[in-house]
């Protein structure tokens, strides 16, 4: 019989492409202004924006090293690609939603492709990926809490009125050059921890 792996030799990790910092900081902005107009029960920490390509949950200390060496291959195989924030959007009930979310743009076809990659060599190891469609998005806060329904038109006229208050302008692409493994950290502040930084040739 296998022995049990207890929690204290398991890290909760997922592979991810890391937001640059001058992006983090302009959707931190906005963050501000809108975490005092939405009620919502969580908004992510500037430290945490991140695009998921894979969640790999509870993984065996042990196993980590054989994980990270099967990432290595990947960088050879891609170019980097550009990237570039879009409309935001939900997930959930329209008007209770459970996430409010950032979309992606730009070069999209090599986003995916690189997440099929990254499947690709983790399967191997006992990864079972997710079996719903790969919908690249950055988590921008989690479960809409008001009594007032949730609007995404009023989402729209609150972040017009910052850009316009701020006089911003519209920084929103960057270059993807790699991607990382994370480690979740609960109740920590940020939540997740960067363990391997893997980047393209």
């Amino acid at each position: 019989m296998e022995r049990k792996v207890s929690e204290a030799e398991r890290e909760r990790l997922f592979i991810a492409l890391k937001l640059p910092f001058v992006l983090c900081e302009k959707l931190e902005k906005e963050r501000r202004v809108l975490s005092g107009k939405l009620n919502f029960a969580k908004w992510t920490h500037s430290e945490d924006y991140h695009i998921t390509l894979q969640f790999l949950g509870d993984t065996p200390k042990r196993s980590i090293p054989g994980l990270l060496e099967a990432l290595k291959e990947i960088p050879a195989a891609c170019p980097s690609f550009q990237l570039q924030l879009s409309e935001w959007g939900i997930f959930g009930r329209p008007e209770s939603p459970k996430v409010l979310w950032a979309g992606i743009s730009g070069e999209t076809q090599k986003l995916k492709d690189l997440q099929k990659r990254v499947i690709s060599v983790t399967r191997p190891l006992g990864f079972i990926p997710e079996t719903r469609e790969f919908k690249p998005h950055l988590t921008l806060a989690r479960k809409y809490r008001d009594e007032l329904p949730f609007s995404l038109e009023k989402l729209a006229l609150l972040r017009a009125e910052e850009a316009l208050e701020e006089e911003e302008t519209d920084i929103a692409d960057w270059t993807v050059d790699g991607f990382v493994v994370y480690a979740t950290r609960m109740h920590a502040i940020p939540m997740y921890e960067m363990i391997e930084k893997f980047t393209f040739f």
